[in-house]
């Protein structure tokens, strides 16, 4: 499972809250509700770490590589006071309840804004909500096997003047 849908899955849980993916069709939920959208995932501090293991038949190649990703929550309430009330409990979230969550799978947060409102104004209403961003730290595995040679064929040319 995608780590961000795991850390969406598990927020949801523990808050009771519908949290969906911004940016898509589809029919809007009940309020109170939050959308989520990752806007930017990029390399971290240092450089990749790459180790091979010998196998049976084939060589294993994992690359390991430090990223970090800011995740930016937008909460939708039944008043403007109740999408405060409730992006400040997601937020808390990050802080201290998801903790242990996130450490279990291996996520550091390194940093939350504070809860601000980004209520924007549409053709002829507002749209009213409350958010934070989330930056995490996480490590990027990538495995794959590299096979064995089962035959080189070579020639050797000599030079001779």
């Amino acid at each position: 499972m995608n780590l961000f849908k795991l850390i969406r899955k598990q927020l949801a849980d523990d808050t009771n809250l519908t949290i969906i993916r911004a940016d898509q069709t589809g029919n809007i939920p009940n309020l109170p509700y939050a959308t989520y959208k990752v806007i930017s995932d990029r390399k971290g501090v240092g450089q990749e770490d790459v180790s091979h293991v010998d196998t049976l038949n084939s060589l294993v190649e994992t690359r390991t590589q430090e990223r970090n990703s800011t995740i930016s929550f937008n909460i939708y309430g039944t008043s403007l006071d109740n999408a405060f009330e409730v992006a400040t409990q997601l937020r808390k979230w990050f802080e201290w309840r998801g903790s242990l969550f996130l450490e279990d799978i291996n996520v550091a947060v390194v940093n939350i804004t504070d809860v601000t409102n980004r209520t924007t104004f549409l053709v002829d209403t507002y749209d009213e909500k409350w958010g934070f961003d989330v930056i995490i730290r996480y490590l990027n595995i990538d495995e794959h096997d590299i096979d064995y040679f089962d035959k080189v064929e070579y020639e050797i040319i000599r030079d001779r003047e």
